[in-house]
């Protein structure tokens, strides 16, 4: 559970100027002030953040994952 909270985090400012230029990985939407976002595993390599709503908390690897990948890699 610790791990859970040590993913998330607020977008302020700084974060929304430098993450901005990718956008979400998972809806393609920007960022905005004060969204709540993880850092998730997806079909790109390695962690990126993206919002918490297209994401999935696995406890078994206490990683994020994005919600299609995660739907498809483990079949849910």
């Amino acid at each position: 559970m610790e791990t859970k909270a040590k993913l998330k985090i607020l977008i302020d400012l700084e974060k929304q100027n430098r993450l901005n230029a990718e956008g979400c990985l998972a809806c393609g939407h920007k960022f905005n002030l004060g969204d709540e976002v993880v850092l998730a595993r997806g079909k790109w390599q390695g962690f990126k953040f993206i919002h918490e709503g297209e994401a999935i908390f696995d406890q078994g690897s206490d990683v994020y994952y994005e919600r299609k990948y995660y739907q498809t890699t483990k079949g849910v």
